[in-house]
């Protein structure tokens, strides 16, 4: 049994990598082609297929001889990107159920081998000019493999997806904003598309690349109108009441950026604070012992902080020198602006109507 197990996951975990794989190689090639080359190697693109490849499953590169200081690393990676091998995972991993029972044991078989071919991928792409972190590439495939086949029960973490369907909504809000800035910016975005002056070509695949890094723009806007900011390169500093920026890269959505403080968006804080006391009085309506109400609130907050953390962990990173080493929103304060909001709501809408309750009670009793 476990070795037909292990045999149907292998076969449809080379599916799902060929599903992204393919369309990662042809993109690739025509990029090479288009661009022109002194030789006819295809060893160049059929590397940079693997490239893109894990890092789409946010496995960061590294660089040497990146600028003239040395080696970099590409670790500030497209989030919108993840949703290519999650999709082929979870389309593959159907015919894997349909095949096999249920269980734990065909999912782990299937996330253990996508992960191996990921390494074998991170080998195979080795280069001693770029390669990709052979010790994470298994990690964060294994992650990700597991995370996408695991079914999640309707009635299971429903008050972490209330909580995250209005983080969701805060996002998309947060993205309609920084339109509207690139918008009231249109004249500086025209002179840095000047400056760059893409072919045909070339202009759609950055294009494409601005598309996919739409994620990592709306999460650092987010924390900016929160008040936990963003940076751009070391020694930096965009929020509403500190701004410090030495200079941009030639990027049309960096245009989008602000030119100095606007404290008023320091309130903005309060949001995270809104949205966790709205979660907890949706716990309070539908429980009423106070044990299990503070329970399912505290794992609620743990779990969002949690994954809060390693978005905006993800959503960050360093693009290709220490000089722009972080970019992105500032997932370390970030996190600790998310958590001190989750303590204080805890405190506002369990802990302290229970205090007070309690005290009503003793009173009560003593004056019968």
């Amino acid at each position: 049994m476990s070795a037909r197990t292990s045999g149907v996951c292998l076969r449809y975990a080379l599916r799902s990598v060929a599903l992204t794989l393919f369309p990662t190689a042809f993109i690739a090639l025509f990029t090479w082609a288009t661009a022109g080359s002194t030789s006819g190697n295809t060893t160049d693109p059929m590397r940079a297929t693997g490239w893109l490849w894990l890092a789409a499953h946010q496995v960061p590169l590294v660089i040497n001889g990146a600028t003239s200081q040395g080696s970099g690393v590409l670790s500030f990676l497209p989030l919108l990107a993840l949703l290519f091998p999650w999709w082929a995972i979870r389309r593959s991993y159907l015919s894997v159920r349909a095949e096999l029972p249920t269980g734990f044991l065909p999912q782990l078989y299937f996330s253990l081998w996508y992960a191996g071919i990921a390494e074998l991928i991170s080998f195979a792409s080795f280069s001693h000019h770029i390669h990709a972190n052979i010790y994470l590439a298994p990690a964060f495939s294994l992650l990700i493999a597991l995370a996408a086949t695991t079914k999640f029960s309707p009635s299971a973490l429903n008050y972490f997806k209330f909580v995250a369907f209005l983080a969701v909504a805060l996002v998309g809000a947060a993205t309609l904003i920084f339109t509207a800035s690139l918008c009231a910016h249109w004249s500086i975005m025209k002179s840095i598309e000047i400056v760059i002056a893409p072919s045909a070509v070339g202009g759609l695949l950055y294009t494409l690349v601005q598309l996919l890094y739409l994620p990592n723009i709306a999460i650092a806007t987010l924390g900016y109108l929160s008040g936990s900011g963003f940076t751009f390169g070391a020694h930096t500093n965009i929020s509403p009441s500190h701004f410090v920026l030495n200079g941009i890269s030639a990027i049309p959505a960096l245009s989008a950026l602000p030119t100095g403080k606007h404290s008023l968006f320091s309130y903005g804080v309060a949001v995270w604070l809104l949205l966790f006391i709205l979660c907890i009085l949706l716990i309070r309506r539908n429980i009423r012992e106070f044990g299990q109400r503070a329970t399912e609130a505290l794992a609620t907050s743990l779990i969002f902080i949690a994954a809060v953390t390693g978005v905006s962990f993800l959503a960050s990173g360093e693009l290709l020198t220490s000089a722009l080493n972080r970019v992105g929103v500032q997932w370390l304060r970030t996190t600790e602006v998310v958590a001190v909001s989750a303590c204080c709501a805890l405190i506002l809408g369990i802990l302290l109507p229970q205090g007070i309750q309690s005290i009503t009670t003793r009173l009560a009793g003593r004056n019968e």
